[in-house]
């Protein structure tokens, strides 16, 4: 994987040893301006477990070198990592190896704790001396002080162990044309190992002065021994105290370090409970205000801090509003709920509203240097409550800025430190979380109420539309009926006397009068005949259904057996699939086969050779015939009362047939459709519950059937 500009490669520590140096000695230079600079944040350089990318380490470098004006300030800020200040926890584990040799071979393990970005290597090639390779990542360019970072960081692991500056040699160099970059690091023995070999030495004295008695002068013998044995104590004494000294310097290095750890470890525990107290107590709640109230209560028994706050978004998410607090009087309350913090105002914003907005947290610790940034009224206030420092922290979940929620050292009565601010940081997440799942909570409640009341008033609407539906329903079929019946008299009453007058008095009549009477007659009979169709739907609506198998096949073989006597000289053929059942009412299913086939029958009767077949296909029943067919565009008027496409043609009919054909199918649970091209005939679909089949039944049609049952 090739990494690059702003991958996160260096950690934090890195920084953080900068960050000290300049503080100790470089305090001249403003460590916020140059962290600004690099686009990193104080809490990111505290944090160890934070990594910054190579551009923003490229920036940090050369805005240091100029700050400083010390081009070689890369190098002694490796060196300061001999300092106990300057690895911190690490400080102990690296005096716990053996020596600075050990440290190299180890060193690949160690380099991973603070970059990524390179891969390093170690080889004894002499006698205190190795050669220590560090190759690239794909894609990673550093820049030339960080060589000279990594070259105080070999001299700063001799002076560790009392070692002088060691001699290193940069060998092949990446950025002058190498592939990787070598060090060839030597170094002198240290004070101890020079005193070892010294004791040595003295110790070989001893039977060196004995040989005096052998070469006559026992006189020097007694002065010799006694020199030798001199000089083996001395550098003795010397050794013991060296190494006692390390020795110390060792066990205290290691016993600060170990506090420290006990200390953070203890911190860490204490926090992680606190943490996850809040997140129980929360999981707890639905509510927003027993959720704001729950915070409160555990932060002000948890957190070492006298007062705290929390500011939520409004729900015109024009302001921050207050929405919890503790530690403050309840006049003090009062002020702080009258507070409103516009953020979407072109007004500087203050430092709540900034956190807010930035997502950043912030740490003051002198309260005047904020005071550009807020209100006079508002900064007036916080000066009467003693706000001396206090720490800022964006609650945020998902991404999306909630609140602020911040403390101060009222009761703490000292400066607050990166911890806290570390901590106050844990904090905000878990209350953003328990914050965005009641504002999720108490908008699906809301949702659901409002569907609750508009599912009510639909249903209401609904019973109130069906109830005036079914009333006017009935009322149309209560004058529906009436007319069918109520105009049956005077119809028959008309026609009747017209047939009497036609009857009694033609001879006297000329032939425009019995025209006349003829036009009175034939307009009467008409008007009966869709008075009886207008009862036929009446009694389709009313009927009582007698649903079981029906053998369509026999009803299609009786109904053209009787069109048959009408016109037993048409030249006609006719195709009935045998067995064709379906389920439904008999009587209903054979005044729909009498429509279909009647309607076959007449629009077929001006071809030379008429065609009309009945059977099943697919489960969907068909009657199918070459007659006079009709226009597609005008299909949706087939089943419409009153409706005929063909005009007043010579083809009887009252238009209301199909109608009744759909509304007899619709009452057994089908459907019913047509398909038509006019001059080339029609067919008519329709299907019930349950699909229809052919099957072999015996033949039940008439014995005269057979005769044109395919012409």
């Amino acid at each position: 994987m090739a990494f690059g500009p702003d991958t996160p490669l260096y950690n934090s520590r890195i920084i953080g040893l900068f960050v000290k140096l300049l503080r100790e000695k470089y305090p001249q230079v403003d460590i916020g301006e140059l962290l600004n600079h690099a686009r990193m944040k104080r809490w990111e350089v505290a944090d160890p477990g934070h990594w910054f990318s190579q551009r923003q380490i490229d920036l940090f470098t050369d805005k240091l070198i100029l700050m400083t004006g010390d081009p070689r300030i890369a190098r002694e800020a490796g060196r300061y990592a001999a300092s106990p200040e300057g690895l911190g926890s690490l400080h102990a584990f690296v005096l716990g190896l053996v020596g600075p040799e050990y440290l190299f071979f180890v060193m690949h393990k160690l380099a991973r704790k603070f970059t990524r970005s390179s891969r390093s290597s170690s080889r004894r090639i002499g006698p205190r001396e190795i050669e220590v390779t560090v190759a690239f990542e794909p894609g990673v360019v550093e820049n030339p002080s960080q060589c000279d970072n990594r070259i105080g960081y070999f001299e700063a692991a001799f002076l560790l162990f009392g070692y002088d500056f060691p001699r290193i040699r940069h060998t092949e160099c990446i950025f002058k044309g190498g592939e990787v970059c070598r060090y060839n690091i030597s170094w002198n023995p240290s004070l101890v190992s020079r005193l070892i070999v010294a004791r040595r030495i003295s110790l070989l004295l001893l039977p060196l002065s004995s040989l005096s008695l052998f070469f006559g002068a026992g006189h020097f013998f007694t002065p010799a021994l006694t020199l030798a044995l001199f000089v083996y104590l001395l550098f003795t004494l010397l050794l013991h105290g060296q190494e006692r000294k390390a020795l110390l310097s060792s066990l205290t290095s290691m016993r600060n370090s170990t506090e420290k750890l006990l200390t953070q470890t203890q911190d860490n525990c204490d926090n992680a409970q606190m943490i996850n107290e809040i997140g129980e107590v929360l999981s707890t709640r639905t509510d927003l205000d027993d959720i704001l109230k729950s915070v409160n209560q555990v932060l002000l028994k948890r957190l070492d801090y006298g007062r705290g706050i929390i500011f939520l978004l409004d729900r015109d998410r024009e302001a921050l509003v207050l929405k919890g607090c503790f530690g403050f009087s309840e006049e003090h309350q009062l002020k702080l709920a009258q507070m409103v913090l516009p953020v979407a105002s072109s007004e500087p914003h203050g430092v709540l509203v900034r956190c807010f907005l930035r997502q950043e947290p912030l740490l003051v610790n002198d309260l005047s240097e904020v005071k550009a940034r807020a209100s006079a009224e508002n900064y007036a206030f916080f000066v009467g409550l003693g706000v001396k420092s206090f720490i800022c922290a964006p609650i945020v979940c998902e991404g999306e800025s909630l609140g602020v929620f911040a403390v101060d050292d009222m009761k703490r009565g000292g400066e607050l430190l990166q911890s806290d601010l570390n901590l106050i940081q844990g904090v905000a997440p878990v209350i953003g979380i328990a914050i965005r799942n009641a504002m999720h909570l108490a908008n699906e409640r809301r949702l659901s109420e409002q569907l609750r009341k508009a599912s009510e008033l639909l249903e209401r609407r609904v019973d109130e539309r069906t109830s005036e539906l079914s009333h006017a329903n009935q009322e149309l079929e209560f004058l529906y009926d009436s007319v069918s019946h109520d105009l049956r008299t005077p119809i028959r009453v008309i026609y009747g006397y017209g047939e009497l007058l036609l009857e009694s008095y033609g001879p006297q009549l000329d032939d425009n009068a019995k025209e006349y009477l003829n036009c009175i007659i034939s307009g009467g009979e008409r008007m009966e005949a869709t008075l009886d169709r207008m009862l036929d739907l009446s009694e389709i609506r009313q009927a009582q259904l007698d649903l079981k198998p029906v053998d369509l096949s026999r009803i299609a073989h009786g109904i053209m057996a009787d069109l048959r006597i009408v016109d037993y000289k048409r030249d006609l053929t006719v195709e009935i699939q045998e067995g064709v059942v379906v389920t439904g009412d008999e009587k209903l299913l054979t005044r729909v086969m009498e429509n279909l086939l009647g309607n076959a029958w007449k629009y077929t009767a001006g071809k030379v050779e008429s065609a009309i077949s009945f059977g099943v296909r697919d489960g969907v029943c068909y009657v199918a015939d070459n007659g006079e067919g009709f226009d597609m565009s005008q299909a949706e008027r087939l089943f419409l009362p009153f409706q005929r496409l063909h005009g007043d043609s010579d083809i009887s009919g009252h238009g209301f047939g199909l109608s009744i054909v759909r509304k007899m199918i619709e009452r057994m649970g089908g459907q019913v459709w047509g398909e038509g091209k006019p001059g080339e005939g029609a067919t008519f679909y329709f299907t019930l519950p349950g699909a229809a089949k052919a099957m072999v039944l015996p033949s039940q049609a008439p014995a005269d059937a057979g005769e044109f049952a395919v012409d």
